[in-house]
């Protein structure tokens, strides 16, 4: 019995005293696995580091850009555009850790889904509402209503015979009212000379070779009404008729920057002189100005009238007998309705062009505004469905990503704005500037018509 006793006391022994060891050991396990703990508890986590932001640059925008206009420049998101894979951005997505800050998110959602605004910002920071329309006016080119830096040179006859009455007038008085009304239908821009021949001596065989050698120009200049009508008063009719020198001598009278010339000879008789005015107006159309060379023949006899028709052919012009004052003057109207139908044709292509041309800036300025609100409106979308995927993984109430819907929106609200603004005031000034261009030319051209109308009628 003292046996059992004793080997119970035994067993016992040795069993608590394993359990004493192991309980040791576990005791001084215990130290090295909170050092490592502690170790690993003390390692820094990975810092936050924001994508790198790149911009385009606009050549002289005129001024200080605003941070708006800046941030408008930023290089388009890599998910922009027709680059949108929704796969691939929800894998992008999934790479975000889940303790960044609203601000964080919502430039790693720029980063993503930004669009390219920058030609556009450009096309507005440049944009030049002004419509300018520029047509040349009468006296500045064949296609305008009147002639290329025209120049008209009028050749008066003052020989004795222009003494003669027609009417209750002489011919001369009726040729210096039918000149006068001509001269001031002429483009303001233009120039016109007034060349008298055979105005002096008399028409005595004594005083031919002074007659014949006289031709001398009264007046040279763009119209002015007191000159020119103090210069036709010294008009005097006097000796012979020397057309051919007076043909000759106008060249002397034509400016040389002149492209285009018409020469009207108002005369009531032939050569009396011994010139050849049919050599002189060969020799003035074949210079290297355009020259037209029209014969106005006064009450002439059937041998005048030949002549200066062959005078006229030879000119390139037209020879038109008048007979009265009548109808010198209805010829002279014919000239200046002439030039009348192109002020219509230069009133009417200016109000054409003046409307095209604001069509198409108005239609700029609506296209540039479109395209930002359409990208932004893309950007904006895309932006509010990446958050809520984020808000649905990340799945807590008070997680910053909720933050980000009113970051995005303001974000786009901004540009929404900004577009709104500049593309609406480009319009408007395009619109305005048009108006005023359309004005300019109806209002001008109708000045012109209206004043030869008043002429013609009186």
């Amino acid at each position: 019995m003292k046996r059992y006793w004793f080997a119970l006391f035994v067993l016992a022994f040795l069993l608590g005293g394993c359990s004493s060891a192991e309980k040791e050991e576990k005791q001084s396990a215990a130290p090295e696995k909170q050092a490592e703990e502690a170790e690993t508890s003390a390692q820094p986590e990975e810092e936050y580091q924001p994508k790198e932001v790149k911009y385009y640059d606009i050549k002289d925008p005129g001024r200080e850009l605003t941070d708006l206009e800046k941030e408008l420049l930023r290089y388009p998101g890599i998910y922009s555009g027709d680059k949108y894979d929704e796969d691939k951005v929800k894998e992008t997505l999934d790479q975000l850790p889940d303790n960044l800050t609203p601000e964080q998110y919502a430039d790693e959602l720029k980063y993503l889904f930004t669009e390219d605004y920058h030609k556009e910002l450009e096309t507005l920071l440049h944009f030049d509402p002004n419509v300018e329309v520029s047509i040349d006016r009468p006296d500045e080119s064949v296609d305008a209503p009147a002639l290329r830096k025209a120049h008209f040179a009028i050749l008066i006859d003052a020989s004795g015979s222009m003494k003669a009455t027609v009417g209750n007038k002489t011919r001369m008085e009726a040729a210096k009212e039918a000149v006068l009304e001509f001269a001031e239908q002429v483009p303001e821009e233009a120039t016109i000379s007034m060349r008298v021949y055979g105005h002096k001596g008399s028409g005595s065989d004594a005083d031919k070779k002074l007659s014949c050698s006289s031709s001398e120009t009264f007046y040279n200049d763009t119209f002015d009404s007191g000159k020119f009508r103090s210069a036709l008063e010294q008009v005097k009719p006097a000796g012979w008729t020397p057309i051919g020198l007076a043909l000759e001598k106008v060249k002397e009278d034509i400016p040389k920057d002149a492209d285009d010339v018409v020469v009207y000879v108002v005369s009531d008789g032939i050569e009396t002189c011994g010139g050849d005015p049919v050599k002189a107006a060969k020799d003035l159309v074949s210079d290297d100005i355009e020259t037209v060379v029209n014969i106005i023949g006064f009450d002439v006899d059937n041998e005048g009238q030949k002549l200066l028709k062959e005078v006229a052919s030879a000119g390139n012009g037209e020879f038109t007998y008048v007979h009265s004052e009548r109808d010198l003057k209805e010829y002279m109207r014919t000239q200046y309705e002439e030039i009348k139908k192109e002020w219509i044709k230069w009133r009417e292509e200016g109000k054409q062009q003046s409307i095209q041309t604001r069509q198409e800036k108005e239609q700029l300025a609506i296209d540039t505004k479109n395209s930002i609100v359409d990208k932004v409106i893309r950007e904006k979308q895309r932006m509010e469905k990446a958050q809520l995927y984020l808000k649905q993984r990340f799945d807590e109430v008070s997680h910053p990503i909720s933050e980000v819907y009113f970051l995005i929106s303001e974000y786009g609200s901004e540009k929404y704005k900004y577009a709104s603004e500049e593309g609406s005031k480009a319009f408007r000034e395009s619109s305005d500037s048009g108006v005023k261009q359309y004005k300019k030319f109806e209002e001008e051209g109708l000045k012109k018509i209206e004043e030869m109308d008043e002429k013609k009628n009186e």
